[in-house]
């Protein structure tokens, strides 16, 4: 059985990297929490409210495998947040899944787990120049380094989220709900 897959929510989260990822997961049978560093109702970049499953003062760390962090405004949040980042640290170090997409690396470079890896992040300097500092930034849409697996942007939430779960060993039911989804024949 696939231990829990955390995702952090922040104010400001970007709508499609958090909705695109749980629901390839969740159609796939994963299980996957939702967590907020906040209140439970959280607004996402564009004025939806979303609820997390669970404050992030709630999770239970023995049920974690591995953590996604969407991007957006609440990627500078959950950077500024000791506890996600302990979480990041917590998962990495016991070589679970550490997923980030477009600004969201910047929250991994404060955790401490992007040294020496290869990772692509949302192209805007503040990003790009946070991240370069300490990992190789490929922009491609999406890369994996080992347990790491970072996405650019919007435009690559879908293989992403494909990413994630053919790394947690669904790979031949990615292809078929990849046809499914983005209609690929």
């Amino acid at each position: 059985m696939i231990d829990t897959i955390l995702v952090l929510m922040a104010p400001g989260f970007e709508e499609v990297e958090f909705c695109t990822p749980v629901d390839i997961l969740r159609r796939l049978k994963i299980p996957v929490v939702t967590a907020s560093v906040g209140e439970r109702e959280v607004k996402s970049a564009r004025g939806i409210s979303m609820r997390a499953d669970i404050l992030l003062h709630d999770v239970d760390e023995s049920e974690i495998g591995g953590i996604i962090l969407p991007g957006g405004a609440g990627s500078w949040v959950l950077r500024d947040t000791p506890e996600a980042l302990r979480l990041v640290r917590m998962v990495h170090e016991k070589g679970g899944l550490v997923a980030a997409i477009c600004a969201a690396p910047i929250a991994l470079r404060a955790a401490g787990v992007l040294d020496g890896k290869r990772v692509t992040a949302y192209p805007a300097d503040e990003v790009i120049d946070a991240v370069s500092e300490v990992a190789t930034v490929t922009h491609a849409p999406v890369e994996r380094d080992g347990h790491i697996i970072t996405g650019r942007g919007p435009g690559a939430a879908f293989e992403f989220g494909f990413a994630i779960a053919s790394y947690l060993g669904f790979g031949k039911q990615v292809e078929t709900l990849r046809k499914e989804m983005v209609y690929e024949s």
